[in-house]
């Protein structure tokens, strides 16, 4: 570990420490208040801990694989789940303590490398450290304290960026690969690696050419990768995505979804997907912004998340997917460079995440 990387892991480590106490203090208050006030039913979730809802799923997968769990197990994708056997098999304490290891050391360096990729990419520290505390606090980002593989496609999905930046082609292809294993948002890199290999293509080499198309099929080829596997096992072709579609619903147009979705903020919806129309609304002008405040690629992938994202009639998971397009966030950063903003901003969107985190432990979010 290089000396300069040291600094960044110590740069961002009060931001990283910030957003566990928030999270695991949420369910702390949580739990003593459905333990010793609440009178309904015991909420699934509370007792799950950092292991809830997806959570749940990955343990599963690292104790029995996928050919031991129901079918539905299937549109999990493997990145997180096979790292999570290597780190059961070195830590004591089981899956559950391996899982939540991994997501949160995961997320330390995933935070390092971000702080890297913006002060490199647009030599403003001051944005670098903003984007860090609010990826670290963004409302949806308690899953990168929980079981979840969001901290592992985040550190790879910077990763890539970085080699990107840096001309790195081959890196940038086995990153993305990797990525898309981890979650099929990965796929979705291509766009951000078009941006990057398109410039100069004309006066590349042969062999520059061959490594730069490798960087831009690199997610999509492990995307496809996993898609073949699982349909083979299971027997059923693109099986991953017809359970995916069975639990969110079939493709739709998302300005559509957005519009009719405005509908739900009032009525027995408001804390369904009524809930997530206000997120979408944020996202989408974040969205907007980043194609003038990042770099192409960056701004583009964001958007690439975003938009996949709406495209489903259940909108469950949404901030959990748009924070997948991690540039959504730096454009937040990037808008909140003035005066109280800077820190105003950072401690909303705190309160955001302890939000989303009490109603998620309360079986009442879907994260």
């Amino acid at each position: 570990m290089t000396g300069t990387f040291r600094r960044d892991l110590a740069a961002v480590l009060p931001a990283w420490v910030v957003a566990r106490l928030l999270v695991v203090g949420s369910m702390l208050g949580v739990r003593l208040y459905v333990d010793h006030i609440h009178d309904g039913e015991r909420p699934l979730q509370v007792g799950q801990g950092l292991l809830a809802w997806d959570g749940a799923w990955y343990r599963a997968l690292v104790e029995s694989g996928y050919s031991g769990v129901d079918q539905e197990g299937i549109r999990f994708f493997p990145g997180f789940v096979l790292l999570g056997r290597l780190f059961d098999a070195v830590l004591p304490g089981g899956a559950g303590v391996a899982l939540v290891v991994l997501a949160n050391v995961a997320a330390l360096v995933a935070m390092a490398l971000l702080l890297r990729l913006v002060r490199e990419v647009t030599g403003d520290a001051g944005l670098a450290g903003r984007a860090v505390w609010l990826t670290a606090c963004f409302p949806p980002a308690f899953v990168l304290v929980w079981g979840y593989a969001e901290a592992l496609f985040l550190l790879l999905a910077v990763a890539t960026f970085l080699a990107l930046a840096r001309r790195n082609w081959w890196w940038a292809a086995v990153l993305a690969s990797a990525a898309a294993v981890t979650r099929p948002t990965g796929a979705l890199l291509a766009v951000a690696a078009l941006a990057s290999v398109w410039p100069g293509w004309g006066a590349a080499g042969p062999r520059e050419r061959i490594a730069r198309t490798a960087a831009v099929i690199g997610g999509p080829v492990g995307f496809g990768a996993f898609v073949w596997w699982a349909s083979a096992l299971v027997d059923e072709a693109f099986a991953p995505l017809i359970v995916q579609r069975e639990l969110r619903g079939d493709p739709i147009d998302p300005v559509r979804r957005l519009l009719a979705g405005l509908g739900e903020l009032f009525g027995p919806d408001a804390l369904g997907d009524g809930l997530h129309i206000p997120f979408a609304i944020g996202f989408t002008v974040l969205a907007v912004m980043a194609f003038r405040r990042l770099p192409l690629g960056h701004a583009a992938f964001g958007a690439a998340c975003l938009v996949v994202a709406l495209a489903a009639d259940n909108l469950n998971s949404l901030e959990r997917y748009a924070l997948n397009g991690f540039p959504i966030v730096v454009a937040l950063a990037a808008l909140v460079d003035r005066g109280r903003l800077r820190r105003l901003v950072p401690v909303i969107s705190g309160l955001g995440m302890v939000a989303l985190t009490v109603l998620a432990v309360m079986g009442e979010y879907v994260p």
